[in-house]
């Protein structure tokens, strides 16, 4: 409405005559109160519909400017969201390529863990590989050493020992073995089989090969029993004894066998040839009277955990002089020479020799000289040998267990 119209209706309004300009005159009806309301309306409806149109256009502008502003609101937090999805998905591609890069990291460093595994164990083994190597690197550079007048100490892996001057061929063969000497795999199982505290019998102990280690395997709280009737081997293994102080040793002058008296025994030329069986021709030298003894008479309290016989053909006669400590020792294990050519000699077959062993309750297993095991034998695959110790112990026994244990 415009403001001149506006005040046109005002102006109408203010001529229309009132009761007190005109008192003579009668007031005229009032109007019903529908002609009222509606002229109320028509009066009122100029005035108010401007400022109802302004309240409407200022209620609708804020609608629309917050409608506006959240719109606005949300294209920018769509334009985040779109941009936080696409950060996401550069961040997945990147996880992915981590994820890869990992797994073969990890499988890469599994393969150097197991590099690493084997190069610690081969490292590991070096000094087992090489200190042995020189240790006999150490042993065998050691000169020999004239003892005295008879005898020559060449230098082994327990100790000294002393052969007779005499004897170059014998003297030459030490000096070239191993430190282990002329039997390592027979010696590596009697250390095996002989423990700290035992008591040893080493029947035919000659110059003392294997006397000596049976004496350090047993040790000061064991004690070794050494037989040896010829007296030049016997001279030489006194005084090995006496140079390792080895005073847990027992030297005798005697012969085992099976009934105690006195016997002649055949001296050879060849050192570790002589026997109390006669010997070919062209070996035997000349004969002795010796001392024979039984193992069941000297052992120390009737005990004895091992006992080693070489004695060239006299095996089952010191076997059958050891009844007593074969039934009273359960575990005691046996080291003994077998060789066809001297079981022919003396009477008697593989299969019998054997056989006595087994009679007495042992079982029977080959040493390999070269690798120092045990392997179940009998006496048709030894009777294809020249010359080999078997290890006799009971089934199932400690001294199995110790005899196979490497």
């Amino acid at each position: 409405m415009r403001p001149a119209r506006l005040d046109l209706t005002i102006r109408s309004a203010m001529r229309a005559p009132s009761p007190r300009e005109t008192p003579a005159q009668a007031s005229p009806p009032s109007p019903p109160p529908q002609r009222r309301f509606s002229f109320v309306r028509r009066l009122l409806s100029p005035l108010l519909s401007p400022v109802a149109n302004y309240a409407r256009r200022y209620l609708q502008a804020s609608v629309e400017h917050e409608l506006r502003e959240t719109r606005n609101h949300l294209h920018a937090v769509s334009a985040d969201l779109h941009a936080l999805s696409a950060h996401l998905g550069d961040l997945e591609h990147r996880l992915d390529l981590l994820l890869s890069q990992n797994a073969r990291l990890g499988a890469a460093l599994g393969q150097l863990d197991a590099r690493v595994e084997r190069d610690g164990v081969a490292l590991a083994r070096l000094p087992g590989l090489f200190g042995p190597r020189f240790d006999e690197l150490e042993i065998k550079a050691r000169p020999l050493i004239h003892y005295d007048s008879e005898s020559t100490a060449i230098r082994m892996r327990d100790g000294y020992i002393l052969a007779p001057t005499a004897l170059p061929t014998f003297v030459t063969m030490l000096a070239n073995a191993t430190s282990r000497g002329l039997e390592p795999g027979t010696g590596d199982a009697l250390r095996r089989l002989v423990q700290p505290g035992m008591v040893v019998a080493d029947v035919g102990a000659n110059i003392g090969l294997l006397t000596l280690l049976m004496a350090w395997a047993a040790g000061p709280s064991g004690k070794v029993i050494a037989f040896e009737p010829e007296a030049t081997p016997r001279a030489n293994l006194e005084k090995m004894k006496h140079l390792n102080g080895l005073s847990w040793v027992e030297v005798r002058d005697q012969a085992v066998g099976e009934k105690p008296g006195r016997l002649t025994f055949h001296v050879s030329d060849i050192i570790g040839h002589s026997s109390l069986y006669a010997l070919p021709e062209a070996e035997e030298a000349r004969t002795v009277e010796v001392e024979v003894v039984r193992l069941d008479d000297v052992a120390p309290a009737k005990r004895m955990d091992v006992v080693k016989i070489d004695v060239e053909g006299a095996e089952l006669d010191v076997l059958a002089g050891m009844k007593g400590l074969i039934a009273k020792n359960p575990d005691l294990a046996i080291v003994a020479e077998f060789g066809p050519e001297h079981l022919k000699r003396v009477g008697q077959t593989p299969a019998q020799w054997f056989k006595a062993f087994a009679d007495a309750g042992f079982e029977a297993y080959l040493i390999d000289e070269a690798t120092s095991a045990a392997e179940p034998t009998n006496a048709k695959a030894a009777a294809k040998l020249v010359s080999a110790n078997i290890a006799f112990v009971r089934a199932g026994g400690d001294a199995e267990r110790r005899l196979l244990s490497r």
